[in-house]
């Protein structure tokens, strides 16, 4: 074959499979060939531009800087990421309630497109229309069970009928007898507030009030409704009062039970989360810090689960101990803990320090007959105020952090 030949067809086989060793001087060919070398110089040039940008769209790399303006081979490409980046722009205006967008000028998709945002435009209706007729029937069947509530529940409660005048008492049932006499101060305490609140009455019923009174060395919390009445002629002021002290205990313990993990006193995963949200939504700086226990399945099977959660809990109390931030259990050996206005090298030096700590533990923590390694896999990621990332998406980058720290220093494991 003629070298020049031979010389313009390595570059062109180059240029398509090989473009790293794409590589042709014109002065090695032959004067004849030399402008033919040039010309193809730069249409390989162009073809590379091309063929690379073409690979960073496939990525989804679209903000990718086309090539230069003179490659026309790149052209409909340039094209192409135009189009993809107004469909990319539309379909997140969609994503915040926009239904008015429609694509008009890509064939088959435009189609598909559009009778999409239809569908999702006349779901959300027909699911606001649902919601409105939901709220309209909850109305009406509050407004039903008021009255039936009303009278279904002055039996168990208290009822006192006072004199708005003399601040006399006209009337008390039974269940009101036996409460008051039971704790003479109490009794006392409940009866300056009626006294003072018959003598401000204005004569129309009064939505409920909570109030607090010591009872013993605890306190109850009655839940207080007024209303007017007439008692044999005389105008009256009629209390309905329940104790709601229970509820609010259970409460308190159903709150508890959300917002901490039964096993090691830490936040729970839900908590955790709505904490997660709220700092976003308030654009703090501050980092997420995903940790994973090691060596857990082999502490269960070998020692049993009890040692098992011992290993979580001793994790959990040196991590609340000495990260200085936020501790939520998300389920099993992971935990997050959030640490506000942190860099990522200090929330990785806290989380160090912390690994150390499970490491040497001394001989009076460690169980008699016991021997494995504690420590824990962490991923960071720092999120700033300028943060676009959701939470979901922020835990899942931290977790993929954690998993390359474990995969790296696993080696260096003994169990």
């Amino acid at each position: 074959m003629d070298k020049n030949a031979e010389l313009l067809f390595e570059y062109l086989r180059n240029v398509l499979y090989s473009p790293d060793k794409a590589e042709l001087d014109p002065e090695k060919l032959d004067e004849g060939f030399r402008d033919l070398g040039a010309g193809l110089l730069y249409f390989g040039q162009c073809l590379i531009e091309a063929q690379a940008f073409a690979a960073a769209m496939g990525r989804g790399e679209l903000d990718t800087p086309p090539p230069s303006p003179g490659n026309e081979i790149a052209s409909p490409l340039k094209s192409l990421q135009a189009s993809l980046k107004h469909i990319t722009w539309q379909t997140e205006q969609v994503a915040k309630g926009d239904y008015k967008q429609r694509v008009d000028f890509m064939g088959r998709f435009s189609e598909a497109f559009n009778t999409m945002i239809q569908q999702l435009d006349h779901r959300q209706q027909a699911l606001m229309d649902e919601i409105e007729n939901g709220r309209r029937k909850t109305l009406a069947l509050e407004q039903s069970n008021s009255l039936f509530t009303a009278i279904a529940a002055l039996l168990p409660q208290w009822l006192i009928v006072v004199d708005p005048k003399s601040a006399e008492p006209l009337y008390m049932n039974s269940t009101a007898k036996t409460e008051l006499v039971a704790d003479q101060d109490f009794s006392e305490q409940l009866w300056v507030w009626l006294n003072a609140q018959a003598a401000g009455f204005d004569g129309s019923a009064q939505e409920p009030v909570e109030m607090t009174l010591p009872y013993g060395q605890l306190s109850r919390v009655l839940s207080v409704s007024t209303f007017p009445m007439r008692w044999r002629e005389h105008s009256a002021v009629a209390f309905v009062i329940t104790d709601v002290s229970r509820e609010k205990r259970e409460r308190r313990e159903l709150e508890n039970v959300a917002y901490r993990d039964t096993l090691t006193g830490t936040y729970s995963r839900h908590y955790g989360m709505l904490m997660l949200e709220a700092m976003l939504e308030a654009k703090k700086q501050f980092c997420i810090c995903f940790t994973d226990l090691d060596n857990l399945k082999y502490v269960n099977d070998t020692y049993g689960h009890n040692v098992g959660d011992e290993y979580i809990i001793s994790a959990a109390e040196i991590m609340q101990s000495s990260s200085g931030g936020t501790v939520c259990r998300l389920g099993g050996d992971e935990f997050m803990v959030l640490l506000e206005l942190c860099k990522r090298e200090e929330a990785e030096q806290q989380m160090e320090t912390i690994r150390e700590a499970l490491l040497f533990w001394g001989p009076s923590d460690r169980p008699e007959g016991y021997e494995f390694i504690r420590s824990i896999s962490y991923g960071v990621v720092e999120v700033g105020q300028d943060n676009t990332f959701t939470a979901s998406e922020l835990l899942s980058v931290a977790d993929a952090r954690m998993y390359n720290y474990k995969r790296t220093h696993k080696k260096h494991r003994k169990v």
